[in-house]
């Protein structure tokens, strides 16, 4: 099943510190909420104004990717722009931004019952992946232009997949997407 998340149709999830807030993309199951913690994963943006703790999310594990702004420093590692930082939500996290606002695309999944992993492809031209029908995938497209199985994305739409043996990209220029893998561990 190949279901297109248009970026026009994400939900805004204010923060618990009310500092900010979350554009959630896709979260499952789908009755799951972020603020109940009772999800297998939660794909989402954020922008980052400012520095600082990042809030536990105990029995989580997160991927974070910074979209757009130079990137952030983790605990005294540095992330440019999509560089993929890998946390333990168990974890108390310190978030020092490079220069001013970051967006932040963030993957946070419960390690028990996911294994999670990302990469960041630029493509140059057409290419068909082979995927795995047992796993999910999550294609956000960060720049460019293309097309997904014949479906047109956007700069922020997702793909969410599920039972596919494959997914045809095409792009007729350089396209910048985050590709991210969720294996189910039952």
């Amino acid at each position: 099943m190949l279901t297109l998340l248009s970026h026009t149709r994400y939900r805004q999830q204010p923060w618990s510190s009310g500092k900010g807030s979350t554009t959630e993309i896709l979260i499952a199951p789908a009755h799951a909420s972020l603020a109940r913690l009772d999800f297998d994963y939660h794909l989402g943006m954020a922008p980052l104004k400012e520095g600082g703790p990042l809030p536990l999310f105990p029995g989580f594990s997160r991927i974070l990717l910074p979209i757009r702004g130079a990137g952030f420093v983790l605990n005294g590692h540095p992330y440019t722009t999509f560089e993929i930082a890998h946390v333990d939500g168990d974890t108390q996290t310190h978030c020092e931004l490079l220069k001013r606002e970051v967006t932040d695309l963030g993957l946070l999944y419960r390690p028990s019952r996911v294994k999670a992993n990302a990469r960041v492809l630029t493509l140059p031209f057409p290419l068909t992946l082979t995927l795995e029908p047992a796993n999910t995938y999550l294609v956000t497209l960060l720049e460019g232009s293309l097309q997904a199985a014949g479906q047109p994305l956007q700069a922020g739409d997702t793909l969410h997949l599920s039972g596919e043996e494959s997914l045809a990209l095409q792009c007729e220029r350089a396209a910048t997407l985050a590709f991210f893998t969720l294996q189910p561990l039952t």
